[in-house]
């Protein structure tokens, strides 16, 4: 269980993403000169491990985006700034828990995101315009999705259909895709009048949240043609969108810039924000030096 109170942690260098194990006892956190493994407890987060070893330190070290397995406790993912995706172990023994790394993209790799039900699938989005799928069994690419936009600045595996994916783009588009087809996509459409810099699908009916530069949050029914739902205008661009479990209608969400707040809103009253938590001292979509839980 996250405790109910607000925890805090300060790094030495900025942490441009955190994620949670399963159980949600544990909680990973990377950037450019961070990468750790913190315990969660009733108070206080306590490292478990620093992955950053070695006297070599190269540039797979300098991540934009960590995921962590929802099925596989040890496995973890990182998007490197030099195109490199990275797959960890924990439960390997020796420091470097490094298992695995693939250098097919060829610019900075901007996010990765384990299939929910498939622990072998890895997907990742990049700067280069691409999405690739990895077989982490056979250690290779499985599928290479080519957008034909800008680049990809957000992937996100579907909980609704297993072989659905979005990838949202720096051209304000969604696309759908099949992980099985790779010839085209499903869908694309326009969502926003700037770039797109983050999706969410809700767990529990078919939508799809973006989060756009335009200064908006939409919320797309996607069961058939998408359609737009919901449109949420906050007062800067939004860099991270993320729905509230259990809550059907909130959606939680932070600003590229201008303030250090995480802000909760109601999707049905999108002129007024429900919660906001201002804990953090750096902006948390602009790489804060702060990781917490509230």
């Amino acid at each position: 269980m996250i405790p109910s109170n607000t925890i805090c942690v300060s790094q030495e260098g900025p942490a441009n993403a955190l994620a949670l194990n399963k159980d949600c006892t544990q909680v990973v956190i990377a950037g450019r000169n961070v990468f750790k493994v913190f315990s969660i407890g009733e108070d206080e987060f306590s490292e478990v491990c620093n992955l950053r070893v070695g006297k070599n330190l190269n540039l797979n070290f300098s991540s934009i985006d960590v995921a962590w397995s929802t099925i596989e406790e040890n496995t973890l993912a990182t998007a490197a700034t030099n195109g490199a995706v990275v797959v960890w172990n924990l439960g390997r023994s020796g420091r470097s828990k490094q298992e695995h790394v693939f250098s097919d993209h060829k610019r900075t790799v901007n996010k990765v995101s384990f299939h929910l039900t498939e622990p072998s699938l890895l997907i990742s989005g990049s700067q280069d315009g691409m999405m690739k799928c990895f077989d982490l069994r056979m250690k290779e690419v499985a599928r290479t999705f080519i957008s034909n936009t800008e680049s990809i600045r957000d992937v996100q595996f579907s909980p609704h259909q297993a072989h659905t994916f979005a990838a949202v783009s720096e051209n304000g588009t969604v696309q759908v895709w099949d992980s099985r087809r790779s010839e085209r996509c499903l869908q694309q459409f326009t969502a926003h009048s700037g770039p797109v810099f983050a999706c969410d699908w809700h767990p529990d009916v078919p939508w799809l949240a973006t989060a756009s530069r335009d200064k908006t949050i939409k919320v797309w029914d996607m069961h058939g043609k998408p359609n737009l739902e919901y449109t949420i205008y906050t007062i800067a661009s939004v860099g991270h969108v993320k729905w509230r479990p259990q809550k059907k209608y909130q959606v939680a969400s932070c600003a590229l810039v201008l303030d250090c707040a995480v802000h909760v809103w109601d999707v049905r009253r999108p002129h007024h924000m429900r919660s906001w938590m201002q804990q953090h001292r750096i902006c948390p979509a602009g790489c804060g030096h702060y990781c917490q839980l509230a």
